[in-house]
């Protein structure tokens, strides 16, 4: 079974109000309820949340199936699935410097690393995808404007280990997350150096399990986290089974309270006898 891929025929204009419809259906039933957004992004996913609803609700003149069970009928007569259509403008800028490449006027970031390499480049509307070497070594959010910067300072740690006193006047530091801000703040401020080692471990373990390690290790040791004590718990994480990190700690500790109220009170006990004099 193949689908019409169902563009407008040149020598057959009158098809061109059907296509059009079907776009006006979709703009009705959805953005009617809302349409203004802050952002793309935030239109983009409302208007996926929405087109699920559409697609899951029940259908009278399909005997009440929804556009879901139908396509999951007709999913094992279907062709092979095609390659993906991709649809971006490339180019292959030289890294500057400043370890920055610049599309449109904007600069944006790759590992420093690569200064004065040449660097293909993804340009889609939304994003800017840079690749070296047939790897993906970049990533970031296009802007629209003129003269902007954009920088990961994950790019820029063997720059930083050399020059750990740059780090708080850098405009890499000033586009942080306000997550790993706030990380400086508490923990690692005025060890800029450990700061740039935790940075290094961000890119390889990911934001999520550093911020998990810091919270065992604030029930643990709140004024003694640091970048080794994160890097070890990271680690024993990914080596220890799933089944046995799931375990709840507030039992486990309870346990031990119950254990160590009864020692007590036997040890008391004992040192009270001993204390009786003989009659």
């Amino acid at each position: 079974m193949d689908l019409n891929s169902g563009f407008v025929i040149i020598i057959g204009p009158m098809k061109k109000g059907n296509k059009e419809r079907s776009v006006e259906y979709i703009r009705r039933r959805i953005f009617s309820k809302r349409d203004e957004f802050s952002s793309v992004e935030e239109a983009r996913c409302f208007f996926k949340e929405e087109l699920g609803k559409l697609n899951g609700r029940g259908q009278v003149l399909n005997n009440g199936k929804s556009a879901y069970d139908m396509l999951a009928l007709e999913r094992d007569h279907l062709l092979p699935e095609m390659p993906g259509y991709d649809t971006a403008r490339t180019a292959e800028p030289r890294a500057d410097k400043y370890s920055t490449i610049t599309v449109d006027s904007c600069h944006y970031s790759v590992p420093d690393s690569l200064v004065g390499q040449f660097i293909f480049v993804k340009i889609y509307p939304d994003r800017i995808i840079c690749h070296h070497d047939s790897k993906e070594v970049a990533r970031h959010k296009r802007g629209h404007g003129k003269h902007e910067w954009f920088i990961d300072i994950s790019h820029y740690i063997k720059t930083l280990k050399l020059k750990p006193g740059a780090l708080k006047r850098s405009v890499a530091f000033s586009q942080v997350k306000p997550e790993l801000k706030s990380i400086y703040q508490k923990y690692y401020k005025g060890r800029e150096k450990s700061f740039i080692e935790l940075i290094e471990l961000i890119s390889c373990e990911g934001m999520d399990s550093i911020k998990d390690a810091i919270a065992i290790l604030e029930r643990i040791d709140p004024n003694g986290i640091g970048t080794e004590k994160i890097k070890t718990i990271v680690q024993r994480n990914a080596i220890v089974p799933e089944g046995i990190k799931s375990i709840d700690v507030s039992d486990t500790e309870a346990s031990s309270k119950e254990i160590m109220s009864a020692l007590d009170e036997i040890l008391n006990g004992e040192s009270a006898i001993s204390e009786v004099s003989p009659v």
